[in-house]
């Protein structure tokens, strides 16, 4: 319903720009196109609700090695975010590679429900595929907006509309997990079924552009110029130290962060507060709540400069040690929205530290590296948790450890950020 609600905003809004009947028909198909694609473009964190159930499953395994359910689709995009961007237009059309990502997405996804309830070999290699199309449609989700909206005027609505629908469809996903993970804990991954439709979507609407080698309108541009210059080590290199140092932070933020996702379904199923439907419900709380992070960013970093980043982990911070704490789904749920609300701004607080110190070439650059970092740091997670499990500790400790390194990391970004201000 919110999609449709999207589409019908976005033709009225068309109609008030002046286009041929042509390129009218054009831009809302491929605006159609965009926002089904991108309903396909995350997912890594969908099943989160059935490893509490996973685990049980499988008793002897550590839960470390449970949580690569969820981290291996990250190491892949950390490898197919790059190819994407690489091949797409230029080896591979756009269509076709939205074609092998969102079928990767749909039948890599669908294998455990299939296959997995007695193999966590079968498990991995479905999440493995399943990394695949995740890693291509990360490449290109918001980026195809360049090739499938001609008018440069709607394209930046477009980028927005693609990531709404990443997270409305994150919100419903959640909840459908939940209901499925009740009947049997591998059914969660069926709602990967949800693919066919947007696979469907691009088979019969998306235009079949033609290949262009010289295309670099989905990876930026000016880092392919560089890479075919020979000049992109000259830029890495050039870069100013402030935008490792930033990366690192992301990579640490994320390191910290991202189990948060993989321990909340052993703190409320664990704890006896509720069942795989309450974990999917109370995500729904967070996934709303990014929302309003992501709204109110712009007016938080004009009031808070350069202390930004750091009240944002120290908050975050918190909200895991409160996690860690509860015992009852109010307490849970109130935590998420805090969670939600604050960590949504600390990657793009990470990114806006440094923007200021590179250069406007290189910008493109900077940015990939520290979102790497992201991807990077996220796939930590799991070992962090087995190194607390080989000290004898659970998997949710790192909720209790987590806060304690993100304050650290704060106190860097504060003394960055103004050594940054001064330059």
């Amino acid at each position: 319903m919110r999609l449709l609600v999207i589409y019908f905003t976005n033709v009225e809004k068309l109609e008030g720009l002046n286009m041929d009947k042509s390129t009218k028909m054009r831009t809302i198909i491929g605006i159609i196109v965009l926002i089904f694609a991108n309903t396909a473009a995350g997912g890594a964190e969908w099943c989160s609700s059935a490893l509490a159930d996973i685990a049980n499953v499988f008793p002897d395994v550590p839960y470390s090695v449970i949580t690569l359910v969820n981290n291996i689709p990250n190491l892949c995009a950390v490898v197919f975010t790059i190819v994407a961007g690489v091949l797409v237009n230029r080896k591979i059309t756009l269509r076709n590679m939205l074609l092998i990502g969102i079928g990767c997405h749909c039948i890599g996804g669908i294998l455990p429900a299939l296959f997995g309830d007695t193999s966590m070999t079968m498990m991995f290699l479905g999440r493995f595929a399943f990394g695949i199309g995740y890693g291509l449609m990360q490449g290109i989700g918001i980026s195809m907006s360049l090739k499938l909206v001609e008018d440069s005027r709607f394209r930046s609505h477009a980028m927005g509309w693609a990531v709404a629908a990443q997270y409305a469809m994150n919100m419903v996903a959640q909840v459908v997990v939940g209901h499925l993970c009740a009947i049997k804990w591998n059914y969660s991954f069926f709602v990967y079924l949800w693919s066919a439709i947007p696979f469907l979507v691009v088979l019969f609407l998306c235009p079949k552009f033609e290949l262009d080698k010289n295309d670099t309108s989905t990876t930026g541009g000016k880092l392919e110029a560089m890479a075919k210059s020979g000049s992109l080590g000259q830029a890495i290199k050039g870069l100013p130290p402030i935008v490792w140092v930033f990366s690192a932070i992301a990579i640490g933020y994320m390191l910290c962060y991202y189990p948060m996702f993989l321990v909340i379904s052993k703190i409320i199923v664990g704890r006896g507060i509720g069942n795989s439907v309450t974990v999917g419900n109370a995500m729904v709380f967070y996934s709303v709540a990014t929302i309003v992070g992501g709204v109110v960013f712009g007016f938080a970093e004009k009031f808070l400069k350069n202390k930004t980043m750091f009240v944002m982990l120290a908050v975050t911070g918190v909200t895991m040690l409160g996690l860690y704490l509860s015992h009852s789904f109010a307490s849970v749920a109130a935590w998420l929205v805090v969670s939600g609300i604050f960590s949504t701004g600390i990657i793009p607080a990470c990114i806006s530290a440094f923007s200021e110190s590179v250069d406007e070439e290189n910008k493109f650059l900077a940015t990939s590296i520290a979102e790497s970092g992201v991807n990077i740091g996220a796939f930590l997670g799991t070992p962090y948790i087995a190194l607390i499990e080989a000290f004898g500790g659970s998997a949710d400790t790192a909720m209790f450890i987590s806060p304690i390194i993100m304050l650290i990391l704060g106190f860097i970004t504060l003394k960055f950020c103004k050594k940054d201000s001064k330059s």
